[in-house]
Parts: C-alpha cells; structure tokens; sequence
C-alpha cells in the first residue's frame, strides 16, 4: 500500500512516506484513519501525496526521521524497524567478524517462530543478518512474509549464496537494500574473508543490480585494509551500486586491532571527496542530525527508542552491540515482541552525561554521545561518551 503509515498515539499523529513522488507527511488522527479507510477524503490526500512535488526523500529518511522522533520523544510505541539475526551459521571465517559467525546457536528459532515474530512486529522494516542469512533453507519462506506485509528489508550478505538464490530476490521493491561486504581488493579481500570471496561477491553484486535490485557494498576499515578504500570504491561504483558504506571496524570476536576513529573519520571525509567526482554515495563517518537533547536523561540512538535486535535464538536487545550484556530484554519464545517492548526496562538505556564533556561540546546535538553500545562494551557505562569521541582527536 502506498503511502507507508506509521501511527504514533503519544503524539497523536501519524507519518507517511510515498514512494513515487518521495514526499514524507504528517498527518492528524482524523486524517491517518480516512487514509487508511480510503474514504474520499483519504484518497484525495493520497492523490496529494502522490502529487507532491516538492524536495524527494527516501525511505531511509524516512525511517531517519522516525528515529529521531523516538529519541525526542521518550520512545515510540512500537519499533518501526528490527535486526533479526536469522542464523549465527555462516560458510566462511572473516577474520574480522565481531560475532565470531560460523557455527549456528543451538537451538535457533524454526522458521514457523520467525514468522510469529514478524507478524507481532509489523514493522516498517527488517535488517536481515547472520551469521549468513541466505544459508538458511526457508530464507525464501521468511523473506516473502515481510513482503507480504507491505514491509523493506535490507539483507547483508557475504555474497558468496546469491548467484543460486537469485530468483529470492525477485520480490524486493525500490525501498529493499542488498548489503553486500567487500573488504579490499581481491587479495586483500580474500586474506581477511577466505580465498575467492572477492570474485564471489563482485558477480553478485553484477547479478543483483541486473536484475534490478538495490545494491549496497559494505566495506568494514581496519588497519590491514585501509590502503584499498578508494581504489576498492573506484572499482565497484562502476558496477551500478546504490552506494557504498564504510564501517568502523571494531576490536571484538575475532578482530583484534582497529584503526583511531580519527583517522576512521578523515579516511571517509576524504572519500567523500571522490565520491563527488564518481558519484556514488559514501554512507558512514558523519554525525547524525541536529536533535534538541540535553545531556541530562538523553536517549542516544534508534537502539531500543524505534528499533530492537532479535538473536537466532530468540533473544531480544537493544542492538547487536549489546548482545550478552545485562541488556537482555526478553525472549521472544517466553513472551510476545510488544510485551517485551513495553517494558520499562527499556529505560535504562536513556544515558546522564551531564558530568562529561558531552555537557559543553558544540557537537553533542548531533553526537549525542556517541554510540552507548560502544560505551557500555569499551568504558563500562552508558553514562560516558563513546570510545570514538570526535573530541579525542581534534587539534
């Protein structure tokens, strides 16, 4: 259906995103039920959306903008969108994989309890993660019913499944997103992730963006690769690729070092410097948006505000970086998904930096202290600015 609803009761409001004319509107209660009823008075409003033809946004903005609405706002009602670790199995041993994939959990949710998961949640979108997502039989069985409901999806896969799955991908729309990881030229690249991954990953990326899908390469920087950024984003943008991401590659699981943030961050500034003259968008190393937050009780992210994490055997976190904490909110064998959400527990994610130097920094509206996932793992606390601080290397 388009437009896509979200209907939030704390504010009384409801947001929608058209896909073909990219527009993002609000709307009051009284209007959010004539467009879902389809009145008159609905369709003449989706007839504006439609019409809209003002500044284009997609629907990661919109999600975007829903997350910023959850960490104003005290959280929403319910999560707009979810990471479920389908597996923890995967076919090959990046040596740089901070879940330490490759064996799956014991135990891991049948995909009739997946699909039970996605029906409670009925969000707006699905990370799809493992592990390797594609080595599970019934990926095709749990990617249609998310379909089915009208919802995105971004799959993050090795690459190495797609040329045998690729009829899966025939149901993905304009919103979906394949992420698929490269970390290096060939010979880099297959020192870090295994022998012919690079070969493997480029011809899916050929074979996806052929068959029309949205294509997203994954670069992870650390210290062995950092010499192949840009001549690894010069050779993919030519492959029809949406965009490309470079992470921060952290010392967990089996990574053992990690480049400075500093240098994470001038490494992308410098690539966005390119991608001006290519053309294809660089994603990752920026601050987030501007957002009115004090440091006193401040909720840093979508992380348990708008989104959760689901791991293969039914856990649920806030992220996958809280993942073994004592953030463990539940268990989606024990109890429904919105019951789990609903509990107050979730609270104590909101962070008291006012005793930092989060408190006088111009940038902490955009920062908000970094990532609390990093803090709590790294430092020990939420109530600290992450280890990957801007302030710790400006001049």
């Amino acid at each position: 259906m388009e437009p896509v609803l979200f209907f939030e009761p704390k504010l009384k409001a409801a947001f929608a995103y058209c896909h073909s004319s990219g527009g993002i509107f609000q709307l009051d209660e009284d209007e959010y039920r004539a467009v879902l009823n389809e009145t008159e008075e609905g369709k003449a409003l989706i007839n504006e959306m439609r019409n809209y033809n003002g500044q284009r946004y997609t629907f990661q903005d919109f999600i975007g903008h829903l997350n910023s609405l959850a960490i104003i706002h005290e959280r929403l009602s319910r999560p707009t969108t979810a990471s479920l670790e389908l597996t923890l199995r995967c076919n090959l041993r990046c040596s740089h994989c901070i879940v330490s994939a490759g064996e799956p959990r014991e135990n891991e949710l049948t995909t009739e309890e997946w699909l039970r998961v996605i029906d409670q949640l009925d969000a707006l979108q699905y990370t799809l993660t493992g592990g390797e997502p594609l080595i599970r039989p019934d990926f095709g069985e749990i990617l249609t019913a998310i379909k089915e409901r009208g919802a995105a999806v971004k799959i993050l896969t090795n690459g190495t499944l797609v040329a045998e799955n690729l009829n899966l991908f025939e149901a993905l729309d304009g919103r979906d997103v394949v992420q698929v990881s490269v970390d290096g030229l060939e010979e880099t690249n297959d020192r870090i992730r295994g022998g012919g991954t690079f070969r493997k990953a480029i011809s899916a990326i050929r074979a996806l963006v052929e068959v029309g899908v949205n294509v997203q390469v994954s670069f992870t920087l650390l210290p062995e690769n950092e010499a192949d950024l840009v001549p690894l984003y010069r050779e993919v943008a030519g492959l029809g690729i949406e965009s490309f991401n470079v992470g921060h590659g952290l010392p967990l699981g089996r990574q053992r070092g990690a480049v400075p943030y500093g240098e994470y961050l001038r490494a992308v500034n410098e690539l966005r410097e390119v991608a001006e003259e290519v053309g294809i968008p660089v994603i990752g190393g920026s601050l987030g948006s501007e957002l009115p937050v004090k440091p006193e009780g401040v909720y840093s992210c979508e992380a348990g505000t708008s989104s959760l994490f689901i791991t293969s055997d039914g856990r649920v976190y806030p992220c996958p970086l809280f993942e073994g904490t004592d953030f463990l909110m539940g268990n989606v064998r024990e109890e429904g998904i919105r019951e789990i959400w609903k509990k107050k527990d979730w609270e104590r994610l909101r962070r008291n930096l006012s005793g930092t130097k989060c408190a006088s920094c111009p940038l902490f509206g955009a920062c908000r202290g970094g990532c609390p996932g990093e803090a709590l793992i790294f430092k020990g606390t939420l109530n600290a600015p992450a280890p990957s601080c801007r302030l710790e290397f400006e001049d």
